[in-house]
């Protein structure tokens, strides 16, 4: 009589984790686009106006980890602010390698991410002065959070993820805050 409780208990818990261990998987390799806005912070928020980014992702997972591999490439433009005085824009080409941290078995997965990346920034605001001009190829780094949704073989996630690079003049900071589908 004592064990009955125990054993349904037991049954219970199997029938739980079974969806949770196959919800696991999606290990492998998988592509992604992403979108949003591109926000300057630091002294780049003096001479930009919040800007615009589109990218492309590539996602490896493994099976039974919380942890991931992800490679982003990504196109960001900002326009010179108003209140700076001039004209012109900056563009950014980054490469990012990055890990990320978060539970697949959920329906909606919180995760942090974080990497290192090269940029190409190209600053066209000669017009008028600032720490940031010319085009530079610099190092830098990332670090964010998203949370991700799952659409049967889709994610949908947003994120924001705070960028720091290295430039001649100062240093180049900005936070992008993208929408993405993962297939």
């Amino acid at each position: 009589m004592k064990r009955t409780p125990v054993l349904v208990l037991a049954a219970l818990f199997s029938l739980l984790a079974a969806p949770a261990a196959s919800a696991q998987g999606t290990g492998g390799f998988h592509l992604g686009l992403a979108g949003g806005a591109t926000v300057p912070q630091g002294d780049a928020k003096d001479v930009f106006d919040t800007g615009w980014h589109g990218g492309a992702l590539l996602v490896l997972n493994f099976p039974v980890l919380p942890v991931g591999i992800r490679a982003d490439g990504s196109y960001h433009r900002l326009d010179a602010s108003g209140d700076s005085g001039g004209s012109g824009d900056v563009e950014i080409l980054a490469g990012t390698a990055n890990v990320v941290v978060g539970f697949r078995a959920l329906l909606v997965k919180p995760y942090v991410v974080g990497g290192v990346g090269y940029y190409r920034l190209d600053f066209s605001n000669e017009s008028f002065p600032s720490a940031f001009s010319g085009t530079e190829n610099e190092t830098g780094w990332n670090a964010g959070a998203g949370v991700s949704i799952s659409l049967r073989k889709i994610d949908l996630f947003v994120e924001a993820r705070y960028h720091s690079v290295d430039t001649e003049g100062d240093r180049f900071e900005f936070v992008p805050i993208s929408v993405g589908l993962v297939f």
